[in-house]
This record gives structure tokens, C-alpha cells and sequence, in this order.
């Protein structure tokens, strides 16, 4: 009888524990479109608080803790190898750095939500591991049923982030996985750009040959408007002229000093102990349209474009991107993200 008990408690403890939960689901697959190269996919979870959140659920607004079914790394190698039968040559490895969410003000019969996250993507071949991608982001969401819409959508978090990592092509410079510990740091001290005092002079067409510091080869002339602006750069040897547009330049650096392509022009590119920075403001560089990007989730064409994932979700910022109504002539430094080149808004 004594035994009956044990076990009528434990499994009401089971039942009670898990109705106090909400577990992330899949959604959609993970496949690769482009041809797959990666035979499995490995999550490194550096999350220093692993707790996703609690958010209510249902009438009584019961608070219910959202997490995965097992550990991250079970979860998304598991859902990866179902979405992927056939293997590649390499390994995909996450690095998880952050995951929250958040609920907002309440206006009406809608109530606001925030999805934070963060991660970093590498192609592991033997022990040397190669970076492909980052994200930093918020996800923002508005709707009456707020807190369901943000678990559906933490597994379309991730299935953004991968199938955008599909595209891309890893970095030259392999690294150890004691590297991945603090990527950016070591990006930071290891890179040409950072350590040298002096930038070299010519054109660079990425910003991988920017940290890199490899200027096009070749002794190239700048031509510019009446307002000194850079047109294109000109090179001529043995009776052949090639061009480069200056919107094919990342950035170019003339007697050292370095200008940074962007949507309204060139910007002078500073340097301090933080990094390199430009005085500027979100409304001069980028378009308008892209201070926010905005999915079309009850149906249309964009309904389906990650494998019927995209359902709930409603708009993506970068960390630090909310909109907001400051003055375009308020300027303020910018840092250029180290490992991808973006603008870095975080201290807007």
C-alpha cells in the first residue's frame, strides 16, 4: 500500500510540474534547400541564465515556464537530423549565447512580447572550427494570445537563423574551440584591423578583407565629384583599365585613414579601444523601410517561406533597433560588429 502512494505521488507530482510548464514544440523543418553539407548540427549552450521565462496561459492567466523538451542541443540536433536524411561533410555547431522573453504593455485587447536572442553558427571540420553567421536580435510581437504566439515562434527564432546560415560561406581563418568560448574577443585581438596602428591604404570590397586588412591588389585611383565624394576607383596596367564602383566597396582608407560605405555615402570610420565606429544615426544609414522589417503571417506569399514556420510572427528589430523618434541631426557613435560588419545600435 505504502508503495501505491509512493507512486500515486510521484506521478502527481510529474502532472503537476509539467502543467506548470510550456514545452517549445518544432515547427516546420530545418532543412537545408542549397544542398546540404552538414552531416549534424551540435548547440553549445554558454546561456548564463537558462531560463527562457514565464509566461500566463488561458483564462486564469496561469504563469507556465516556457522550455524545451529536453536540452537545447538534444532538441535542435534531433530536429535538424529529422529535416536533413542526407548527410554532408562537416559539422554545423551553435554557439547559444541568449534566449528570453518578455511580455509588454497590454493596449486594448493587445498585449506586447519581446523574443531576445542571440547566437553564433560555425562549420567544424576535424578540430578546427570556421565562423558563418550571427545574430543579436530582438523579435518583437503584438497580439491578445501573446504569450502562445512567442513559444510558436522561439522554434521559428531558430529556423530563421539556420536557414540564413545555409547561405552564407564560413570565414578563412579556422580556430580552436577554445576560440568559441569568446569569439568576438578573439576576433578583436587577433585581427589585422584591430592590432595595427596603421590601416592600410587601397579598396576593400567586404569587411572579412577589412579585419583582415587585404586591399584590393593593384594601385588604384580614386575619382570623385566636385564635393570630393568617391565615384569609383581606377586601376590601369598594361593598357587595360579596371573599375571598381564605390557601391562595390565595403570601405576604402586613403592616407590612413578609413571611409566606411553606406546608404547615404561614405562615412569616416574612427577607431578607440571599443572598435571602430561611425558618428552618424539610423535614419542616414539605413532606408527608411528597413529600420523594421515586418512578415506577412495570416497567409500570402510570405506565409510559407520557412517551411510554414512564420505563423505569429510579427516583426524583427536588431537588438537596440526600436524604433524611435529622434531627430536626424542627432548623431551619435555607431560600432561596426566585428564579426559581420553590421552597424551596431545598441547604444542608440
Amino acid at each position: 500500500m505504502k508503495k501505491i502512494l509512493q507512486i500515486t505521488f510521484i506521478l502527481a507530482s510529474i502532472i503537476c510540474f509539467s502543467q506548470n510548464q510550456e514545452i517549445i514544440k518544432e515547427r516546420g523543418n530545418l532543412s537545408n534547400s542549397k544542398g546540404n553539407i552538414y552531416k549534424s548540427l551540435e548547440v553549445i549552450d554558454q546561456r548564463e541564465d537558462k531560463k527562457i521565462g514565464e509566461v500566463p496561459f488561458g483564462d486564469n492567466k496561469e504563469m507556465r515556464e516556457i522550455v524545451f523538451p529536453t536540452t537545447v542541443n538534444n532538441f535542435l540536433s534531433q530536429w535538424y537530423t529529422d529535416s536533413n536524411h542526407k548527410g554532408g561533410k562537416y559539422e554545423l555547431v551553435l554557439v547559444l549565447k541568449h534566449l528570453k522573453t518578455y511580455l509588454g504593455e497590454t493596449v486594448g485587447k493587445q498585449t506586447e512580447g519581446e523574443i531576445e536572442f542571440s547566437a553564433q553558427t560555425f562549420l567544424k571540420e576535424g578540430d578546427q572550427y570556421k565562423f558563418l553567421y550571427k545574430k543579436d536580435t530582438i523579435y518583437s510581437f503584438g497580439s491578445k494570445n501573446i504569450s502562445d504566439v512567442m513559444v510558436k515562434n522561439i522554434p521559428v527564432v531558430f529556423a530563421m537563423f539556420l536557414k540564413k546560415t545555409y547561405t552564407l560561406k564560413p570565414k578563412e581563418n579556422p580556430v580552436s574551440i577554445d576560440a568559441l568560448a569568446d569569439y568576438e574577443s578573439y576576433v578583436r585581438t587577433n585581427s589585422e584591423a584591430y592590432k595595427n596602428t596603421q590601416l592600410k591604404d587601397g579598396i576593400y570590397l567586404n569587411h572579412t578583407a577589412f579585419m583582415n586588412q587585404t586591399p584590393e591588389p593593384g594601385n588604384y585611383v580614386f575619382e570623385k565629384n566636385d564635393k570630393g565624394n568617391v565615384l569609383r576607383a581606377v586601376k590601369e596596367e598594361n593598357g587595360k583599365k579596371d573599375k571598381i564602383s564605390a557601391n562595390e566597396m565595403f570601405a576604402y582608407v586613403e592616407n590612413g585613414k578609413a571611409y566606411r560605405k553606406t546608404y547615404s555615402g561614405f562615412l569616416e570610420l574612427n577607431k578607440n579601444d571599443k572598435g571602430f565606429y561611425l558618428i552618424s544615426n539610423r535614419g542616414y544609414l539605413l532606408p527608411a523601410q528597413n529600420s523594421a522589417v515586418f512578415l506577412s503571417v495570416g497567409g500570402g506569399t510570405n506565409a510559407g517561406m520557412y517551411g510554414g514556420v512564420a505563423v505569429g510572427l510579427v516583426g524583427i528589430l536588431e537588438r537596440g533597433l526600436r524604433q524611435n523618434k529622434a531627430r536626424k541631426e542627432e548623431k551619435f557613435p555607431i560600432y561596426i560588429d566585428p564579426l559581420t560588419g553590421e552597424y551596431d545600435f545598441s547604444e542608440e
